[in-house]
């Protein structure tokens, strides 16, 4: 059984890469579990929060991270980098400084847009941080035009070419 734990970088209610993280388990090979963490609680990153103890949702964000076999993180395109929320889930997921749960772990990178980028910047920037600290990433996935590749109704991707680069992402774990 492989279990992968999945933050999107996104804290919008509907947010397309959060629909994305929803359909994945349909497309995981079998004996892949997938589950989601909402991250729209973490607090900024503060290192006089990060002592002894720290705040509850940290400390389930770290030992989710700790108990998986492999990241994926989805997230919006913001200025040409990774959102605040993304930076700040690694932020929070890479402490104790080079010692966090983050460290090293095997990743998947996943961004879509609804315009004509596909996440072009947001991709590499933030498998670099991944690599940065350790990890490899097994998958960069991006997605232009997303709202045309997710049923509207529902979280199932209707694009088989996006479809197809989810599964081989997944399946590189």
């Amino acid at each position: 059984m492989t279990t992968l734990i999945a933050f999107s970088g996104s804290l919008r209610k509907d947010s397309f890469n959060t629909r994305v993280l929803r359909a994945l388990p349909a497309l995981a090979p079998e004996g892949t579990q997938i589950a989601l963490f909402d991250i729209a609680d973490l607090p900024m990153y503060n290192q006089d929060l990060d002592g002894e103890t720290v705040p509850e949702i940290v400390a389930a964000l770290r030992a989710a991270i700790a108990e998986a076999d492999g990241v994926i993180i989805a997230g919006p395109e913001y200025s040409g980098s990774y959102s605040g929320a993304t930076k700040n889930l690694i932020d929070w997921a890479s402490r104790p400084f080079m010692a966090g749960p983050i460290i090293g772990k095997t990743s998947m990178v996943i961004a879509t847009t609804p315009g004509p980028g596909g996440g072009k910047n947001v991709l590499p920037a933030t498998a670099g941080l991944l690599q940065a600290l350790g990890g490899k990433v097994v998958a960069q996935v991006g997605a232009a035009a997303i709202h045309e590749k997710i049923a509207a109704d529902s979280d199932t991707i209707i694009d088989e070419e996006f479809a197809q680069q989810l599964r081989e992402g997944l399946a590189a774990f």
